[in-house]
């Protein structure tokens, strides 16, 4: 078998299971395991997977730039966005991460009802700048453009001072087993401490994130409390991810 052809059965089995072992293909194809993971290395390095331990998970295919992104799984993030509403009550304090999903979800909240909340995005900044009740701080640091955001020391330093009774994370990638990823390092180093400075932590996961991985880990699943999906994927996450604590939504 050419290379070329064992490359393309890997990519195959990934789309269709998201994920592959090295074992389970060195027997399918009769090739070595070095020759498998400098194949899983080359397609990792080309974008196409996300290379693990014993073998490789699939990548999220969602657009790096936030603008091409808001264009991708509109009603599925809108759906989404509106289950998370009903988890606030007046008086909360929410931190706001990045994401088009997390765009949904500002643009949705109530106008009668008083929030503080907290945000590195500089598009929620824009969708709640009218909202009448709100106590609006935004997290200024580096500006990441790709994702629209605020990354580095200054916003670690802001997040200190910061004990938020809900993180709306922004994700790309969640797994079963390897957790919350994401493909930029620093942007990864804010979301994990976002994480560790939340009492109680969303994150939103439409089809195309569900199965994939990314290159920087953020959390693993038992550090989630809401893990809020479409409808129509509530019943298989049931039924094939490990049990977590986290409330499906």
């Amino acid at each position: 078998m050419l290379k070329e052809e064992r490359q393309q059965y890997i990519l195959n089995q990934i789309n269709q299971n998201y994920r592959v072992y090295i074992t389970t293909l060195s027997t399918e194809l009769g090739v070595s395991d070095d020759t498998l993971r400098r194949d899983l290395i080359e397609l990792d390095e080309r974008g196409l997977l996300t290379k693990v331990h014993g073998g490789a998970v699939a990548k999220s295919g969602i657009p790096i730039e936030f603008t091409d992104r808001m264009n991708t799984g509109i009603e599925e993030k809108q759906q989404i966005a509106s289950k998370v509403i009903p988890l606030f009550r007046s008086g909360d304090v929410l931190l706001i991460d990045g994401g088009t999903s997390n765009l949904e979800v500002a643009r949705r909240l109530p106008t009668d009802m008083e929030l503080t909340v907290y945000t590195n995005s500089f598009p929620i900044v824009n969708a709640l700048f009218n909202h009448p009740k709100l106590d609006l701080i935004f997290l200024g640091g580096k500006v990441f453009p790709s994702s629209q955001v605020t990354v580095g020391v200054s916003v670690f330093q802001a997040l200190q001072t910061v004990r938020p009774d809900w993180l709306v994370l922004g994700i790309c990638s969640v797994h079963p087993h390897q957790g919350l990823t994401g493909p930029d390092r620093e942007e990864a180093l804010i979301k994990r401490f976002m994480m560790e400075r939340a009492q109680k932590r969303i994150v939103l996961a439409d089809s195309h994130k569900l199965n994939t991985a990314e290159a920087y880990s953020i959390a693993s699943l038992g550090d989630v409390d809401y893990l809020v999906t479409e409808d129509q994927k509530i019943d298989y996450i049931r039924q094939h991810w490990p049990k977590h604590s986290y409330v499906l939504v």
